[in-house]
């Protein structure tokens, strides 16, 4: 198997993020890749931030599941846009769409990489009490 450089930069920037997470939660509060502005974290309220711009050098975004007990999923639109490389918990289908393909944990998180420039709309399925999904959108500038 090659890695290409997008690809290694996911995969580094994913055991960074796991890294920062051994301790135990009554240790100290969960932590953030350094970025913020490229995580959203799914709650028990709902998306923080439901819209996310990034700058096209950022390419990668964290969808962080931080609700209190829901597996929820994602479904997340490239269109006509690449998109080579996701963590495992997500499949690149050839129609431009990237879903789950198992529930993303409370705690656990999924990444992808944005290559272009535009929107790209994503909805996450199974948090409580928002049986539609939550609505949200990447702008990559």
């Amino acid at each position: 198997m090659r890695f290409t450089p997008i690809l290694l930069s996911s995969i580094l920037a994913s055991l960074l993020f796991l890294l920062s997470q051994t301790t135990r939660a009554e240790d100290k509060p969960l932590s953030l890749p350094e970025s913020q502005n490229q995580v959203i974290k799914i709650t028990d309220r709902g998306l923080e931030p439901r819209s996310l711009e990034m700058k096209k050098e950022d390419r990668i975004a964290f969808f962080l599941n931080d609700s209190t007990d829901s597996l929820v999923t994602l479904e997340l639109d490239f269109g006509s846009h690449a998109s080579h490389c996701a963590t495992e918990n997500l499949k690149i289908n050839e129609n431009g769409m990237v879903r789950s393909i198992k529930p993303i944990a409370p705690k656990d998180f999924a990444t992808t990489c944005f290559h272009d420039a535009g929107s790209y709309s994503f909805t996450v399925f199974g948090v409580k009490g928002s049986p539609q999904g939550l609505l949200g959108s990447i702008i990559v500038k």
